[in-house]
């Protein structure tokens, strides 16, 4: 019909499909192409519900004050007991079709088994450790029947190799310790597996058998990959935790170098600049706060001047009470450190003056030098990147004795900044240990940074 009347085909969208279904176009570039060469097909989508399948099967005894490290060790011993639950069905249907019904009826326990390890956990999801350890002790036994039925451990293809698996699974799940008593039971079942024969003579008389061995070698194996995948992966998480919590707090320069051991941090800059930013009348506004509006106002403030330091490619080198510290030029050289810290000092005053924080007007005092100074690391457990010199000493000077809503900068500063930036002379102070210094405030970027003064 819709060919008679010229009209295309709408394809239904996706809201009118089911769940299962997806479209895609196959386009053909060949000239003269008509809808019967460029046509909608459909194909099976099966993830999303392949996933919340997934989910479904691992999220048995899980509880809202779960931890992230106890969520992965109960799904991984969650996966792990589906997938061998799943693989000694063969075996069990093998035993049935040989004749072999009291090694089939073990094979079906070790399986059934699971189902009230998952009720369990539904029932009483904080003891995972108990119903765990004894789902596994009660398979780590059953190798023991199997060599009594078959006439040993080889007859019965090697069975109590699983329990290097179970073993393995107790040492990510619950530790060292525990993991050395269950090696010794491990032990114990591999002794009682060889003996047993010796004590009782076999119910089935059977020939090596080298297939089901085979597979239950790459059973055990795809078992210990999955373990090693998990610790690969929970060890890899808790390192990239450390390099971020490690680069938080240092340069990633300097963190990189502290990693490698480099113990003495020690680094002499012959040019950078240094920024300092208080809060003026902090102390009587914050006398009126609770401690949660106090450190959500400073958040607020900080977090907004790192975006902006970010965004220059600066350093923030710390904060203390409500003072900012700021550096342009370390740990990575750079020729334009005093014209970067200018437009941070620049953004951060029209920033506070256009906007509220957390319901309060915040004017700031910023001061501003430029020169040699060292850099370095100090402490050996709580790790601090900090700056020493008469330049941090000096650009400190500049903010206190600055003027609110105001950038005061030294004469050193206004060299490196006049041919960008638009100051005023602001006068002599005087400086412990430097005597008296001309100092400048900093106003704005020029229109023309061709004009200078």
């Amino acid at each position: 019909m819709h060919e008679a009347s010229g009209v295309e085909p709408t394809p239904r969208t996706a809201d009118e499909e089911p769940v299962w279904v997806s479209y895609f176009t196959v386009f053909d570039s060949a000239p003269g192409a008509t809808l019967g060469r460029s046509r909608y097909c459909r194909r099976m989508d099966l993830r999303p519900q392949l996933g919340r399948i997934w989910d479904w099967l691992l999220h048995f005894g899980a509880y809202p004050e779960e931890t992230l490290e106890q969520r992965a060790k109960r799904r991984l011993f969650l996966l792990v007991g589906w997938i061998a639950s799943v693989l000694t069905i063969p075996s069990l249907l093998e035993a049935l079709g040989s004749g072999f019904h009291w090694v089939a009826g073990i094979r079906a326990f070790t399986v059934v088994l699971f189902i009230p390890l998952l009720m369990a956990l539904q029932w009483k999801p904080r003891r995972f450790s108990l119903w765990a350890q004894l789902l596994l002790g009660m398979l780590l036994l059953t190798s023991i029947p199997l060599a009594a039925l078959l006439g040993g451990p080889v007859a019965s293809a090697i069975d109590p190799i699983f329990g290097v698996a179970i073993v393995v699974l107790i040492l990510i799940l619950f530790g060292v310790r525990t993991a050395v008593w269950w090696f010794l039971a491990f032990v114990a079942t591999v002794a009682l597996a060889l003996a047993v024969p010796n004590l009782v003579d076999p119910l089935y008389v059977v020939e090596t058998p080298e297939a089901e061995i085979a597979f239950n070698i790459v059973l055990l194996g795809v078992v210990m990959l999955l373990a090693m995948i998990y610790f690969v992966r929970q060890r890899d998480r808790f390192q990239q935790e450390s390099d971020d919590l490690l680069h938080n707090i240092l340069p990633d320069e300097i963190a990189a170098r502290l990693k490698a051991d480099d113990t003495l941090i020690a680094d002499e800059y012959e040019s950078a600049s240094v920024l300092f930013a208080d809060m003026v009348g902090f102390t009587p506004m914050s006398a009126a706060m609770t401690p949660p509006q106090l450190i959500r106002l400073l958040n607020d403030v900080f977090a907004t001047f790192d975006g902006f330091v970010e965004d220059l490619g600066l350093e923030k080198i710390k904060t203390v009470g409500d003072e900012y510290m700021v550096a342009a030029g370390v740990p990575q050289a750079r020729p334009d450190h005093a014209h970067a810290i200018a437009e941070l000092a620049l953004r951060i005053r029209d920033h506070t003056e256009t906007t509220q924080f957390d319901g309060h007007d915040i004017t700031l005092r910023i001061g501003i030098n430029s020169g040699p100074l060292v850099a370095g690391v100090v402490g050996t457990h709580k790790f601090s990147y900090d700056l020493w010199g008469d330049v941090v000493n000096v650009a400190s000077r500049m903010e206190s004795e600055g003027i609110p809503g105001s950038i005061q900068v030294t004469e050193m500063t206004y060299e490196l900044i006049r041919d960008r930036f638009v100051c005023e002379p602001h006068g002599v102070i005087s400086v412990k240990g430097k005597g008296n210094m001309n100092t400048y405030l900093l106003l704005a970027k020029r229109a023309d940074p061709a004009v200078t003064l």
